[in-house]
């Protein structure tokens, strides 16, 4: 199964961390393989998992897109050790993995832009943050504003194991 990395990139004004929690809802549309038919806002969380037609496996996601067909699709969502972390200071304008998602059945990678957690240079943490647009707020431990700009995601195939 292809498995698709999703890349941040972003300018950051006094921010320490953007992370992904793992069981964080993913709002996705996702796009059968052997077909066109697409579905759109389809959640998909690593904290729920479904089991899979004609298996003993199990996935955070299971569909079918015609309720007559005998294939589905299939989405995991993961952090892979040694590849998907969260992005620091240091990685400014950078593209950084941040979570995995295995898709089976799937032609194209989920999309998503909300949902992250931002912790500020004063440590003060800000959950459910959408990257959609520019963002910003004021951190009061350290009195100044903060914020996240010009925010870029990308989904490439993961190549390794």
């Amino acid at each position: 199964m292809p498995t698709f990395l999703l890349y941040i990139k972003a300018d950051l004004e006094n921010i320490a961390k953007i992370d992904v929690p793992l069981g964080h809802s993913f709002c996705i549309d996702v796009k059968e393989s052997a077909g066109s038919e697409t579905r759109e806002r389809v959640h998909v969380t690593a904290a729920e998992t479904h089991d899979m037609s004609g298996s003993k496996g199990t996935a955070n996601f299971v569909m079918k897109f015609a309720k007559d067909s005998r294939h589905e699709c299939s989405i995991n969502v993961m952090q892979l050790k040694g590849v998907t972390r969260a992005v620091t200071e240091d990685d400014e304008g950078k593209f950084v993995p941040v979570m995995a998602f295995e898709c089976r059945a799937l032609s194209q990678p989920p999309s998503t832009q909300d949902g992250f957690v931002v912790t500020s240079k004063g440590g003060q943490v800000f959950d459910e943050v959408d990257l959609s647009e520019d963002w910003s707020e004021w951190d009061e431990k350290i009195n100044e504003s903060i914020g996240i700009y010009s925010v870029e995601a990308k989904f490439e195939l993961h190549k390794g194991k």
